[in-house]
Parts: C-alpha cells; sequence; structure tokens
C-alpha cells in the first residue's frame, strides 16, 4: 500500500522540513510502498468563500492547500529514503513549461534511481491558471500534448509537433532511469481523465471513490482500453483517499464511511478495494500534528499492512 499525508498544520519555523523528514523515513523503515506530494502554487486568499463546497463548514481545510513545491520536495526525499518510490498525486501539467517540467522528471527518476510514480491532472483552480499565466479552457488538450511531448522526450525523439507543444532537432538529456519513462497515472474521476487515462496512461488515479464506485469506474475504463486497441489490465487502477482512524464517520444514510473507524474496519475497507480492482491506494492521514500523523503510521503498519500482505 502507498501512504501519503493531506493535513497541513499550523507550521512554525523549521517544523515544516520536521515534517517531511519524518513522514518519509517513517513510510521508508514501517514498510509503506510510497510517499506521495501534491501540487499546488499559489491560491485565492479568500478560497473558503469561493469555493464553499469544498472548504467550507465542515469542508478541507484551507490550510491543507499549504503545500511545499512537490517536485522540489520529492528531490529532497529521494535523498534521506532508500527505498520508497515517490509519487505525485498529481502534478498539474498545463501550467508548467513541458521541457523544463520534462527535465525535471527525469532529472529526479535518475537521481533516486528509477523510483518516481507520475500522477498526471489537468487542474481544476482557474485562479492558480490565471497567476501562472496558463490557460484554463483548454487544459485537458494542453495536458495531452505535454503528456506526448513528455513521452517523446524521454524516447529521445528530437522533435515534436503538437498544437500546443512543438520542439524542433533537440538533445534532451538525462533520459530516465525508467524505460520507456516513469509510469504515468492519469488523475481524476470524470470520463475525460478516464478516456486520457485509457489513451497515454500507465494507470488511472481516481480520487475519494467508494469500492463500488471504483468498481463501476473499472469496468468504464476496460470498455475504454478495448476501443482504444489496448491490452486488458494494461492500466492500472489505482486510487487516492483519506485514512481517518478512530471513531467512525457516517454518511447521510446512517452508514460508516469507508476507511474510518477501527483499524480491522480499515482493513476490511481495502481489502474491498482491492476486490474493486484497485492496484495501490495513496492513503492521506487526517491528524492534527506531526506526531500524531506518525503514530497513526506506526499503528497503520502493525494492524493493517500484515492483513494486506496475508490476504
Amino acid at each position: 500500500m502507498a501512504l501519503t499525508t493531506s493535513v497541513t498544520p499550523v507550521f512554525a519555523a523549521g517544523e515544516q522540513r520536521d515534517y517531511v523528514e519524518r513522514l518519509a523515513v517513517a513510510a521508508d523503515n514501517l514498510g509503506f510502498s510510497s510517499v506521495w506530494l501534491s501540487d499546488r502554487t499559489v491560491y485565492p486568499v479568500d478560497l473558503a468563500r469561493r469555493y464553499p463546497a469544498q472548504f467550507g463548514g465542515d469542508g478541507l481545510d484551507p490550510r491543507g492547500q499549504n503545500v511545499l513545491e512537490a517536485l522540489t520536495t520529492l528531490g529532497y526525499v529521494a535523498g534521506i529514503t532508500k527505498r520508497v518510490r515517490l509519487g505525485l498525486s498529481v502534478l498539474v501539467f498545463p501550467f508548467r513549461n513541458p521541457i523544463l517540467n520534462a527535465k525535471m522528471l527525469t532529472t529526479l527518476d535518475v537521481l533516486s534511481g528509477g523510483r518516481l510514480l507520475i500522477g498526471a491532472g489537468t487542474g481544476w483552480m482557474p485562479e492558480e491558471f490565471s497567476a501562472m499565466g496558463a490557460t484554463f479552457s483548454d487544459r485537458g488538450p494542453v495536458t495531452d500534448d505535454h503528456l506526448l511531448a513528455f513521452k517523446a522526450l524521454c524516447a529521445g525523439e528530437p522533435s515534436y509537433a503538437g498544437r500546443h507543444v512543438a520542439f524542433e532537432n533537440v538533445a534532451f538529456h538525462p533520459p530516465p532511469h525508467q524505460k520507456p519513462h516513469p509510469p504515468v497515472w492519469i488523475g481524476g474521476n470524470s470520463d475525460a481523465a478516464l478516456k486520457r487515462a485509457a489513451r497515454l496512461g500507465d494507470g488511472w488515479h481516481g480520487i475519494r471513490l467508494t469500492p463500488d464506485e471504483t468498481a463501476y469506474k473499472s469496468k468504464v475504463l476496460a470498455g475504454l482500453l478495448a476501443r482504444a486497441g489496448r491490452a486488458p489490465g494494461s492500466v492500472a487502477v489505482t486510487l487516492r483517499h483519506t485514512l481517518r482512524p478512530g471513531a467512525p464517520e457516517v454518511d447521510m444514510d446512517g452508514l460508516r464511511t469507508v476507511l474510518t473507524g477501527g483499524y480491522e474496519q480499515i482493513a476490511s475497507d481495502l481489502v474491498r478495494y482491492r476486490s474493486s480492482g484497485v492496484s495501490t491506494i495513496v492513503l492521506s492521514i487526517s491528524a492534527a500534528s506531526t506526531d500524531a500523523t506518525v503514530e497513526i503510521m506506526e499503528k497503520f503498519s502493525v494492524e493493517v499492512l500484515p492483513r494486506l500482505r496475508d490476504g
């Protein structure tokens, strides 16, 4: 299983570095397969007012957007870990320079010894695109072009001519450690994301779906793969969700929310996800501090991970 953290406490000077170090080393030592970073550059100061459904009331804490730059941080994590893979859930391709982005990704793959996993997203916040000087309305086609250009550069092709990305007669170094390139997981629950995964992805990376919802999306993906002429199972089904151990949470129908409650209940949920086709689940830990997060990781490694290996 893979693990990341979603909560971002209010850090004093130096605490953010400690948070990254302790969680990365704990994941490396406790048997988790990978660590993951999210991507955010800037966001509106009135985020909760603009997006009340996501960040208002009992929604996500806006401070959870106070993240370090993902690629820089993963470079640091690569240097203090030995085993875990390094994931991006997800990197927003369309407001980055495609060639510089490719250079950073392949450099990270080389320096980490081939541990990089690339979650690729189109982004969702227009204000962030505006601040980055990118166009929000055509982010889907731009993402497609970026991905195709990235693969061309990794393959050593000197030229690429797309609608939004083009280069000619260039030498690109270094090539990635992983061949033909680090795995690319297409993030998102939309039909467009599933179609993109079927055409261009090595994996599909869903977000906060239930096991039943994931199983349905997996069937849709299988049909899209067949229409794209790709082999069944050639695109991995992966998921990102939030882990909240402790008192079970319930939905509007009074049913327990998945990945909440005791560790035995959480282990049962993860078995259900595996049965729905999920090969990797990235678990964001909901906790109030670095100490609490590490404590959950330690308990999870003892109470849950052995059951998944045995099952």
